[in-house]
């Protein structure tokens, strides 16, 4: 009996204690990876600056690092903030006049947890103008220690 009771505690302990690996996909540049979910904060941090964009510039500056490299869906490429804002500024005024844009969701992942940093998906529809058919754009951002290092955009037009 004493023999029983030992052992189903060294198997209840052993259940008890397992920590399945909670991730999944792959990152073809990292050897051996497999991501997991990144941090709220990461997300929290994308969110606030979406209060901000096109609106006030300086305070969209706060979010990101100097050196920020980013990637906009018209294919212009920047290596630092100065640029991506003058891009972001451009962008608003082609497209002036009453926009709405509606972020419909937002996650993050940690890709390389020996990195650090989380790659946040953030995507938004948007509604058709005089100049613009409705669309969905898509945004990544790479957020490391509360800043915002790299940025990238993609556009699907919507015809429903």
């Amino acid at each position: 009996m004493k023999k029983l009771l030992s052992i189903s505690m060294i198997f209840i302990f052993l259940v008890g204690c397992e920590n399945a690996q909670k991730s999944n996909g792959f990152v073809k540049d990292v050897e051996g990876s497999s991501w997991q979910m990144g941090t709220q904060a990461s997300v929290d941090l994308v969110v606030e600056l979406d209060k901000y964009w096109g609106v006030d510039y300086d305070k969209m500056r706060t979010f990101f690092v100097d050196t920020l490299k980013s990637r906009f869906e018209g294919g212009q490429s920047y290596e630092t903030l100065d640029g991506f804002i003058g891009q972001v500024k451009e962008s608003m005024e082609e497209n002036s006049g009453v926009q709405y844009w509606s972020m419909e969701g937002a996650f993050s992942v940690d890709l390389d947890p020996t990195k650090g940093g989380d790659w946040v998906n953030a995507w938004f529809l948007v509604d058709a103008t005089d100049s613009q058919p409705k669309r969905a754009i898509v945004e990544y951002y790479y957020v490391k220690n509360g800043k915002i290092h790299q940025f990238s955009q993609s556009k699907q037009v919507r015809l429903d």
